[in-house]
């Protein structure tokens, strides 16, 4: 005769069958984690290319001060003079550029997000200049002081610094909303990494002191 099964065994064997059934967590396979390490890196990237894509805005805003900005000519359409935008408003929209660009840089640095506000709000300023300041020069006739003819009417026109400006200003904007949408470690994720960042943990080991001995 087979002897009764005690209730312990009984319950030992629900308790395996039931760790048998339960489906393991073995986490992201290889692939799953090549391809979130391929999305993170494309990330990481089109970020950059962003950063770099405002610097290159503030680039433009600063040539725009110093290339021709208004063609003057006079009735007959002849050129009497070229004029930049530093010489209608001074340094001021070069000033708007000049702290957009540092504010990316603490962007990148720091994380901060702040600083990304502070280079859409440059670009806004930019903007504004170029609306109120050097757009309604367009076609605005007055008197220019010419060498050697004295007082002259002369017209403005619109050249390739005046455009300029408007571009860098529009890129800065842009640039910086997109920037917004980052949270700080993915804003310190554009900048170089450090040496310290690559450094790979290293495993530790037991000593051979530590192993058991040998039978």
């Amino acid at each position: 005769m087979t002897p009764p099964e005690s209730p312990s065994d009984k319950t030992g064997d629900d308790r395996r069958s039931r760790r048998e059934e339960q489906p393991r967590d073995r986490g992201p396979s290889a692939g799953e984690k090549s391809r979130q390490d391929e999305l993170k890196k494309a990330s990481v990237d089109t970020s950059r290319l962003t950063a770099v894509t405002v610097l290159l805005g503030a680039l433009i805003v600063l040539l725009s001060q110093i290339v021709t900005g208004f063609t003057l000519v006079d009735e007959t359409d002849s050129v009497i003079a070229n004029v930049t935008l530093f010489d209608t408003h001074g340094f001021i929209a070069a000033l708007f550029a000049l702290i957009a660009a540092l504010a990316l840089v603490l962007a990148v640095a720091s994380g901060s997000r702040a600083a990304v506000a502070v280079v859409i709000a440059m670009g806004i300023g930019v903007v504004l200049v170029f609306l109120f300041i050097d757009l309604p020069d367009i076609g605005d006739t007055g008197l220019f002081n010419t060498p050697g003819a004295g007082n002259l009417d002369a017209t403005g026109k619109a050249s390739n610094g005046l455009w300029m400006e408007l571009v860098g200003g529009l890129v800065l904007i842009l640039g910086g909303a997109a920037l917004a949408r980052l949270d700080e470690s993915q804003l310190r994720a554009i900048g170089p990494k450090t040496s310290a960042s690559q450094k790979k943990p290293i495993r530790k080991t037991r000593s051979s002191r530590n192993d058991p001995p040998v039978t």
